[in-house]
């Protein structure tokens, strides 16, 4: 059975990938470290026989086969050629290939293979390389150049890094005024740089924001989170954790499919995931931003905006939206309590949040005369410095923990 995984999103003539294999997860894989890079189309067939009656209208397709026996390849590919012309092929070898044996399937100049080591974004990086040696796009519209830099994720260090998983999330917990208890926590990107050392999001998410990088890195720090939950759970956090989703990972259209999947692969509870997005995310391609909140809502993911009363947003697009919760910018928090301007515009974003059943949240606690003041107007949660800055996972395990034993006292 025929599965369209992604669509064209250029315009620009590219050759079509078709992958044949009856494993879902080898699919999947694909779908995660492929469709962030590839702007052509990438189509999941389960046998050879079910792709004869639609090659011949895909446009320039390239076969990648997942592959055991070379036999039974040889076979396929005859039966294929009875009915089009010699494609060109990638044999996707799971274990060390036995290459003599693929020998004469080998010596076509039109076959390659790849030896795959599960979510490699190095497989990715070859296929694409292999896809432009075979194919190349028409001089009108002409394309950017398939540079390196392009080829291995834009910017060639930090897609090394995101390959060496050099990359880490640490955590700052939220806590709730009322119960005086960790009730979630924000999951936050750090790069431990080999040489620079530790680096905050603000030496690299700027270059991931403009070349695309931050798409499948946005899908990682969801993994990540998805891989941290039952640790942070089992120490005793019943909250959420928030997830910041940039407006770049909106424009893509896959957005909710791919988080349900990956939801799904990874057995995570939607019920302890939250979503943040910024006002520009919503104000940018309002339906599509509308469609995707609301198919994940229905999966129990809840959704906040961040930064809230520093860009732009609807009124009543805040009514219609699923969203749960607001988060008032640590630019206000700084200016409270002394600050005539910020202590209105706090209190007042606290009323909207409640007036339209919403909860509010504090960024950027830093002080006990901050605290206090929210506490007054009832703000319902807060995180900052003043409880904990941002930590890695192992440390906020013994924070949770630790805030768990002193509650049961």
């Amino acid at each position: 059975m025929q599965a369209e995984c992604a669509q064209s999103r250029s315009g620009v003539s590219m050759p079509t990938l078709v992958l044949v294999s009856s494993s879902p997860s080898l699919e999947a894989c694909w779908q995660d470290w492929l469709y962030p890079w590839w702007q052509g189309q990438l189509h999941c067939f389960d046998s050879i026989k079910s792709t004869v009656s639609v090659l011949q209208h895909l446009h320039q397709p390239i076969l990648l086969l997942d592959v055991s026996d070379p036999e039974q390849t040889k076979t396929d590919l005859e039966q294929l050629r009875t009915h089009q012309s010699p494609l060109p092929a990638v044999f996707l070898f799971k274990d060390t290939p036995d290459l003599d044996a693929w020998e004469e399937l080998l010596d076509n100049p039109l076959n390659d293979y790849l030896q795959l080591c599960g979510s490699n974004p190095d497989t990715v990086r070859r296929i694409i390389r292999y896809c432009s040696l075979h194919f190349r796009t028409p001089a009108k519209p002409e394309p950017a150049p398939l540079t390196d830099q392009v080829l291995s994720g834009y910017d060639p260090e930090l897609w090394r890094a995101l390959q060496k998983e050099e990359f880490e999330l640490f955590y700052q917990p939220r806590i709730d005024l009322r119960q005086g208890e960790i009730c979630g926590a924000e999951a936050l990107i750090r790069w431990r740089h080999p040489e620079k050392g530790l680096q905050s999001p603000d030496t690299f998410i700027p270059q991931c924001e403009a070349s695309g990088l931050i798409v499948p890195m946005g899908y990682w720090i969801i993994q990540e989170a998805g891989r941290a939950l039952p640790a942070i759970q089992e120490a005793g956090m019943e909250g959420r954790i928030g997830i910041n989703l940039s407006f770049r990972q909106f424009q893509d259209t896959y957005l909710a499919s791919t988080i349900e999947r990956l939801l799904d692969e990874h057995n995570m509870s939607s019920q302890a995931m939250e979503f943040e997005l910024t006002e520009t995310a919503l104000c940018n391609d309002e339906e599509h931003v509308r469609n995707t909140i609301e198919q994940l809502s229905r999966r129990g993911v809840e959704f906040s905006l961040d930064d809230f009363g520093t860009g732009y947003s609807s009124f009543s697009l805040l009514q219609k939206l699923p969203i749960t919760t607001l988060k008032i910018d640590k630019s206000f928090v700084d200016g409270i309590p002394g600050n005539p301007d910020d202590e209105e515009i706090v209190r007042a974003i606290i009323n909207l949040a409640h007036n339209l059943n919403k909860q509010v949240i504090a960024e950027g606690v830093e002080t006990r005369a901050q605290l206090e003041f929210l506490i007054r107007h009832d703000c319902d949660q807060v995180q900052g410095f003043f409880f904990s800055r941002p930590v890695p996972l192992d440390q906020f395990l013994t924070l949770v923990s630790r805030r768990q034993k002193q509650s049961s006292l």
